[in-house]
């Protein structure tokens, strides 16, 4: 792990793969990359609840939750986002 917890160093990989997606010309061919980069940004946002410290009256933290839930949707957005693309790939090579 390069920069401390592992969900921020699973954010920077998630843009590097659209990063090289758009420059070997193949992002504008799936809209399954704009499912990835929703995920991305979701991932980003619960590691930003992942390093906060919000409490609610002394409770439990609710940075906890909210980390919880982003990462439970880019999770499902992820999965979603590579099987589309995972589909388009094999349709634009195979068959030919």
């Amino acid at each position: 792990m390069v920069f401390g917890p592992g969900l921020l160093d699973f954010v920077i990989a998630v843009f590097l793969v659209l990063v090289f997606a758009e420059y070997i010309k193949i992002r504008s061919k799936s809209k399954g990359f704009s499912l990835i980069a929703a995920a991305g940004v979701l991932f980003l946002l619960a590691y930003t609840f992942m390093s906060s410290t919000l409490t609610f009256w002394g409770q439990v933290s609710m940075a906890v939750y909210g980390q919880w839930l982003f990462e439970v949707i880019g999770w499902v957005l992820m999965l979603v986002g590579a099987l589309w693309v995972a589909a388009d790939l094999s349709k634009m090579g195979g068959g030919k």
